[in-house]
């Protein structure tokens, strides 16, 4: 599209003094930038010189006259007739004629859109039918705001996963190996699509290195979803063993929702494994394949609709989880310490209450969506779909949500370990130990929700009457305290 810009419009662009029209100066600077950025062209009519001649401050003028001979000109633009009848009704001074041939710029679709802040020239417009392509500055402001590139918003608090972009990461690294043996023309894709187009990705790293990264892109309506959708190019890890899968996954749920993502999906050929492993967290096959490759599709959809609570609890938070989960369960308070809180919620931690914080993360019982917790209880409430809150005792604070996947008894080490693999923070030895005598335990295999990112005081639930004392075993919530906590939460 060619926009026409105002002399009203112009001068603070180009004006270098301070003055109190700071913040003006930089909205207008963001609109010239993101308009050139979606590749609009910006123009200035060969009359507005005359508005910068009649400057009495010769400096000022010498200066912006300078600057006019940056732009593209529009020159020469016959008066419409319906526009000179207008000029005929006015005072008829330089100024009103200046204003005329800036509308007739448009009204002849010599421009698509003329942005200015004069309220005459609105005026003017609408007796000339065309004021819905005059546009105030805050209404090209909001032109770009819809039209510009999404961008996925990352809170860049992580010890490990950083937003890059994918010019500063070597697309020599052995991460890449089994790609290119996958895909022919992976480097020259890397470099055209990804470098050189300046796109963002997510990289895991340890001392530096890369270990793993997730590229991505937003990309217009397809495959049936509509809104803001983002496709994963790439998802890749070095190794295994640790779920660091599910932690650059998690983190790119939470990128999602934080910036008001509807669908996300990923394509791959079904002999990849990692087609069973966004299965696992809502991804869905979708029906048709791409034409150009043979894979296949798997989308998820990041936000619940009212047809979705004919799910079955479990389900609906698989699908829309981590975040959504069916608030009409039965609730649940687990006191849990501190120490073993922290390894399995590193990420609710403030970073300076640990040492070297990015160490936490070589554990996979930190890392997973899907949590173990084992405990003595013998309560047999628990069911699938369940919500759980966790107590932590010593700073007396309800902080970090998840949801029953299932629960069992077990009093063989052997068998829990099996069942729990990396998702308890309890080694083998500490289960032998617990289950000495055979005694029984709970196992309580759960989904991680978002975390309460700040500790609700378990004091004002007591004050507020939700609750009696101090937890010490797990304790069933009534409707108001689950509200209460549910109102609380920061996701």
């Amino acid at each position: 599209m060619n926009f026409l810009i105002d002399t009203n419009i112009f001068i603070p662009l180009e004006s270098h003094n301070t003055d109190n029209r700071e913040a003006e100066r930089e909205a207008i600077a963001g609109l010239y930038r993101d308009l050139k950025k979606l590749n609009h062209h910006i123009f200035l009519l060969d009359t507005q010189k005359k508005d910068l001649e009649n400057d009495k401050n010769e400096v000022r003028k010498q200066s912006h006259l300078l600057s006019f001979e940056k732009y593209e000109l529009i020159e020469n633009v016959q008066i419409a007739d319906a526009v000179k009848q207008i000029w005929e009704q006015g005072s008829g001074n330089d100024h009103d004629y200046i204003d005329l041939t800036l509308l007739n710029a448009v009204y002849v679709n010599a421009v698509s859109v003329l942005i200015t802040n004069d309220n005459g020239i609105h005026k003017k417009a609408v007796k000339l039918g065309i004021e819905d392509r005059v546009y105030s500055l805050d209404d090209a402001l909001e032109f770009v705001r819809d039209r510009a590139p999404k961008k996925l918003r990352v809170r860049q608090d992580h010890p490990i996963i950083k937003k890059e972009k994918c010019y500063n990461v070597d697309v020599n690294n052995s991460l890449f190996d089994t790609l290119r043996a996958d895909y022919k023309g992976f480097d020259d894709w890397f470099r055209k699509k990804c470098s050189e187009a300046h796109r963002d990705c997510l990289t895991v790293r340890e001392n530096g290195q890369l270990i793993g990264i997730c590229i991505y892109k937003f990309e217009e309506a397809c495959y049936s979803m509509t809104g803001t959708i983002l496709k994963i190019c790439t998802f890749k890890l070095s190794r295994s063993g640790n779920k660091l899968g599910e932690l650059l996954l998690k983190n790119l749920f939470d990128y999602c929702y934080y910036s008001d993502v509807d669908w996300i999906y990923v394509t791959s050929f079904e002999k990849n494994y990692i087609c069973q492993f966004f299965e696992k967290f809502g991804f869905r096959k979708y029906s048709d394949k791409k034409e150009d490759t043979g894979e296949l599709i798997y989308r998820k959809k990041l936000h619940p609709d009212s047809d979705s609570l004919e799910e079955s609890p479990l389900a609906y938070h698989i699908q829309f989880g981590p975040r959504y989960f069916r608030e009409d369960r039965q609730s649940f308070l687990i006191p849990i310490h501190s120490n073993y809180y922290g390894l399995l919620f590193p990420e609710t931690m403030n970073v300076n209450e640990f040492l070297f914080p990015e160490l936490h993360y070589e554990n996979g019982y930190s890392n997973t969506i899907q949590k173990a917790y084992i405990c003595k209880s013998n309560t047999r409430r628990l069911e699938p779909g369940s919500i759980i809150f966790f107590y932590i005792t010593r700073l007396k604070q309800v902080q970090s949500c998840g949801i029953v996947e299932k629960t069992f008894f077990s009093s063989d080490p052997d068998e829990i370990i099996s069942l729990t693999g990396k998702r308890t923070v309890y080694s083998y030895e500490d289960i032998v130990k617990q289950c000495q005598g055979g005694k029984r335990l709970l196992i309580i295999l759960f989904r991680q929700t978002d975390s309460l990112l700040k500790g609700l005081s378990f004091d004002n639930m007591k004050n507020n009457k939700l609750v009696k004392g101090y937890p010490q075993s797990i304790t069933s919530l009534s409707e108001g305290a689950k509200q209460w906590i549910l109102q609380h939460r920061t996701f």
